[in-house]
């Protein structure tokens, strides 16, 4: 939620620092009857500019009468403490009333320069008035807190959404933590040409952090924005970037980064219509929405019931996909092409002219299938997934499968059914563009076909031949047809139909309703078992 930082004139606050202020000067021109000649006109003019006219936002007066005192005091006629003062009281008009840090800047630095002492008043010292007064010490040279020159620690988010709070998040230098008052953001959003201030709160430890509301994000481009640490007096204790060289987040319709967060917190949700926000991040119960509740950094419904979803309102809830995949499977055996084997082992072995081989081989020569990887089936198929949760979709997949073997009086289901689950492993990938890496499991219906070439010897004796395997076979087998004492058969494998298998892969978005995938999955058939596995391509359209 907003913030409102830094005391406006008008405000209770700032009545009693002001007040305190002129305390300060009323004492001062107590003693102007031993001071030089103009000393009490510049302390009146002061007092009646700072007093009444800086206090009723009369910013214009109080520059006028501020500066006609200062020239009124000339070279000599006021003393160095009073005329540093004057320089003092307008830059601070003229950071704080008139957003003129520039001149502001030059002001203090005069001030400075007559009086390398003077300090700005405490009730005075806003985050404007404290960084144009810091810039004006570093341009002079005069000194400062020992501690100016630190660095807070602070990584800025490389992008955000638009329409979603950047979580800005601080450290600040153990040995500086008790000195510090207040911790600033100024923010440049996109488009705009002013500063904004944010007054920092405190979080854990050494950390300070505020949300960049939404209201400032609404669209592209980058978001500006510098830091500052102060003491008592305003003046800055620490710091990360500056104006003149700001750190940046991008703010984009689609990043590719991770949501940021603060340490230890969830990542703030894209904002929906003010009526209906609902920040997911919070320090306390204030930065919720009504009926919301801060528990553990996140704002939830107070009644269990009510409790929000944890995936954000626009994300891409269906998946329509086209896959490709070709199955690799792993076999071996012996003796495969014995008509025992093609009845138990699932094989199926085909002479050259696509007829069922029914023959005799030599026992223990050749007809072995080593232990190795072989193409098999290829299947396409089409594919709907549903996103459950911010990262776990459940689907299903229906298509065909090419390449399996049904001659020789062999079958093969071209059918391929699938069910299956995805767990997206990145928080809430489907909200941005970019890599999603995941893990599968999947089941269902399908044959696969693994085809490779087996030597055989037809034995001697079955089909008429003598032992010399350079002679012929003159007997008819049990097909009535004279097999060749030597050939190479078509051995088919055939596993399933059943399978279950796991895997992994990575959707690539380059666009929030488009996807890129690949997949690798290891699987077994069932109840002929063999191992698969299947490389995967596809892509998917979400709405």
């Amino acid at each position: 939620m907003p913030v409102r930082n830094g005391p406006a004139p008008c405000a209770p606050r700032a009545l009693l620092a002001i007040a305190v202020s002129l305390s300060g000067w009323l004492t001062a021109g107590a003693a102007a009857a031993q001071a030089p000649p103009r000393d009490a006109q510049a302390e009146a003019a002061l007092n009646e500019a700072m007093g009444t006219d800086y206090l009723e936002t009369r910013f214009d007066q109080a520059e006028r009468k501020l500066r006609a005192a200062i020239d009124a005091c000339g070279e000599s006629g006021c003393s160095p403490a009073v005329k540093a003062r004057l320089f003092v009281a307008l830059g601070s008009v003229l950071a704080q009333g008139r957003k003129e840090l520039g001149d502001a800047r030059d002001a203090f630095a005069d001030a400075l320069r007559i009086d390398p002492s003077a300090r700005l008043d405490p009730g005075l010292a806003t985050p404007e008035v404290s960084f144009a007064f810091e810039q004006a010490r570093a341009a002079t040279g005069a000194s400062a807190s020992a501690a100016a020159g630190a660095r807070l620690q602070m990584t800025p988010p490389p992008e955000q959404r638009v329409r979603t709070p950047v979580p800005l998040y601080v450290e600040v230098p153990a040995d500086l933590l008790p000195s510090v008052k207040q911790v600033t953001v100024w923010y440049l959003p996109p488009g705009e040409d002013e500063y904004r201030p944010l007054v920092m709160k405190k979080l854990r430890g050494q950390g300070f952090g505020i949300n960049v509301p939404c209201s400032a994000l609404e669209k592209e481009g980058t978001l500006r924005y510098h830091v500052a640490a102060v003491d008592e007096d305003g003046a800055i204790l620490a710091s990360a970037g500056a104006r003149d060289a700001p750190l940046a987040t991008e703010i984009k319709a689609r990043p590719a980064a991770a949501p940021p967060h603060w340490p230890g917190y969830a990542p703030p949700a894209t904002c929906a219509a003010p009526e209906e926000e609902r920040p997911r991040q919070c320090l306390d119960d204030r930065q919720c929405n009504g009926g919301l509740a801060c528990v553990g950094g996140s704002c939830v419904a107070r009644s269990a019931s009510e409790a929000p979803s944890g995936a954000a309102p626009d994300v891409r809830r269906n998946w329509v996909s086209l896959t490709f995949s070709p199955d690799v499977a792993l076999l071996s055996g012996r003796d495969v092409c014995t008509v025992a084997s093609q009845t138990s082992d699932n094989f199926v072995c085909l002479r050259g002219d696509g007829t069922r081989y029914d023959g005799t081989p030599t026992p223990g020569v050749a007809d072995d299938v080593n232990l190795g990887f072989a193409l098999a089936t290829l299947r396409v198929a089409i594919a709907y997934d549903r996103l459950l949760l911010d990262n776990l979709t459940v689907g299903g997949r229906v298509g065909f499968a090419a390449g399996g073997t049904s001659g020789g009086g062999a079958s093969f289901l071209p059918l391929h059914l699938e069910a299956r689950a995805q767990y997206f492993l990145a928080a809430r990938p489907f909200e941005r563009i970019g890599a999603r890496p995941f893990v599968l499991a999947a089941a269902g219906v399908a044959q696969v076909d693994a085809e490779v070439d087996v030597e055989v010897l037809e034995d001697a004796a079955a089909c008429g031949a003598s032992a010399d395997i350079t002679t012929p076979c003159t007997k008819p087998g049990r097909s009535g047809r004279i097999e060749a004492r030597q050939q190479t058969l078509a051995a088919t494998r055939q596993a399933g139909q059943g399978f279950a298998s796991v895997g992994v892969g990575v959707a690539y978005a380059p666009l929030d309703a488009v996807s890129l995938n690949l997949a690798l999955r290891a699987g077994l058939t069932f109840p002929a078992v063999n191992a698969v596995l299947s490389p995967e391509v596809g892509l998917s359209l979400g709405f």
